[in-house]
């Protein structure tokens, strides 16, 4: 009787997976979002640490075309926090900006914050999945185990951490990015005893979707002073714009408008790295309040592609060295049978932006070793390096920040 009940409340969760001609009418209206003043805080903390940490990873690469999740970046270190102590989860709250939050209302407040991600547009495909991969054998805190099911919902696998377990986790990051991240770690360091793993997958269409009649070929104008000839979107729209000194800003709204992409040109004579000095959290927050609903024709080049990144030594001078450190780490939350430290983070993403919207993934991993054109209108012409920001409206949440340097490489 359990199983017919089951199967019978999978039923629409199955016709929403049928094509579009089979799917009902999705709202066009945008959905308010009301979040606790934990969870508010918990977004600004998300964004400040993302937006930090975007800025520290164009300054080493910034000729690449890159993108991370800082989302996806918080849930696994955060999974990862429930298991530190002392100075430890000191650097975790200084590094992540928790430090006016307890560690319940940071839980409580990510738990709300991915409910209503997730619930918010039913015409968007997102999941956000975490999972807690152990060494058999390995003495782990239950409660370190609960607090992370109950508050990130993670799957957790006791595994011999061989060649099956190297397969398995990657087959798991696959299937929860819809196969856009086919592997995220090709080997076990013999000391890893534990990986934390967050993804997080995103598709969405256009509110208003461009047509393919209208995408040609057009300059783009490299950093290095070349030019290159790729495909462009084109399209006359009713949508938000800022007009900055430095910049200017375009929002182009996805299913019934509560996700964006947010996209920021550099003016004449700017560049990204002008964008950068000046983008803070205060400065971003300023910025959205300032868009402008406008009638405006835009141009925007196709893009697809994949970055991978270390973040060891990004992380750690942002105030989480201790937590790299074997002789100094304190992960007694996780167990005391064993001195732990983190060995790895590693984070790994996707996107493809074309006519009828956009996919993107990410996964991030922490391994926890041991120590034994109308032309009456204005126009946007996205055509040179830009950056790109994918957030949810009403939380304000971040789900992707990136940089196209070009459109036409993978």
């Amino acid at each position: 009787m359990n199983k017919l009940i089951c199967y019978l409340l999978l039923i629409p969760l199955i016709i929403s997976c049928e094509n579009d001609e089979s799917r009902p009418e999705f709202p066009t209206e945008e959905k308010e979002i009301i979040l606790s003043p934990e969870s508010i805080e918990m977004v600004s903390s998300d964004n400040q640490f993302g937006i930090e940490f975007f800025k520290e990873i164009i300054a080493i690469e910034p000729d690449k075309n890159l993108m991370i999740s800082p989302l996806s970046l918080s849930q696994a270190l955060l999974m990862t926090y429930n298991g530190a102590a002392g100075d430890t989860k000191s650097a975790f709250e200084e590094t992540l900006f928790l430090n006016n939050l307890t560690a319940e209302e940071i839980n409580q407040a990510q738990k709300d914050l991915v409910e209503s991600l997730l619930e918010v547009d039913p015409g968007i495909t997102i999941s956000i999945a975490n999972s807690i991969w152990c060494k058999e054998g390995l003495s782990v805190k239950p409660e370190f185990i609960t607090v992370n099911q109950n508050y990130y919902d993670a799957e957790v696998r006791e595994e011999l951490f061989d060649q099956n377990t190297i397969d398995l986790i990657n087959s798991w990051v696959n299937n929860k990015t819809n196969g856009k991240i086919d592997e995220i770690i090709d080997s076990i360091d013999p000391l890893t005893v534990m990986f934390l793993i967050n993804a997080v997958y995103f598709k969405g269409n256009w509110k208003f979707e461009f047509s393919e009649e209208n995408t040609v070929d057009n300059d783009f104008y490299l950093s290095n002073g070349n030019t290159i000839e790729t495909p462009f979107m084109n399209q006359e729209v009713t949508a938000n714009v800022m007009y900055h000194d430095i910049f200017q800003m375009l929002e182009l709204p996805y299913g019934r408008g509560n996700y964006s992409m947010l996209i920021l040109l550099p003016g004449d004579g700017k560049s990204i790295h002008d964008i950068i000095e000046e983008l803070d959290t205060e400065n971003y927050d300023e910025w959205l309040l300032n868009l402008q609903e406008r009638n405006v024709e835009v141009s925007i080049p196709k893009f697809k592609f994949k970055y991978e990144k270390k973040l060891n030594d990004l992380l750690k001078p942002m105030g989480l060295s201790v937590a790299f450190d074997p002789d100094n780490a304190d992960f007694s939350n996780i167990s005391e049978a064993l001195e732990l430290y983190i060995s790895k983070v590693k984070h790994k993403t996707f996107i493809e932006v074309n006519e009828k919207g956009t996919e993107a993934a990410a996964v991030t991993i922490v391994g926890i070793n041991t120590t034994s054109a109308d032309p009456t209108y204005p126009k946007f012409i996205v055509n040179k390096p830009f950056l790109f920001v994918i957030r949810e409206k009403y939380t304000n949440s971040i789900l992707f920040m990136g940089k196209v340097e070009d459109p036409s490489k993978e």
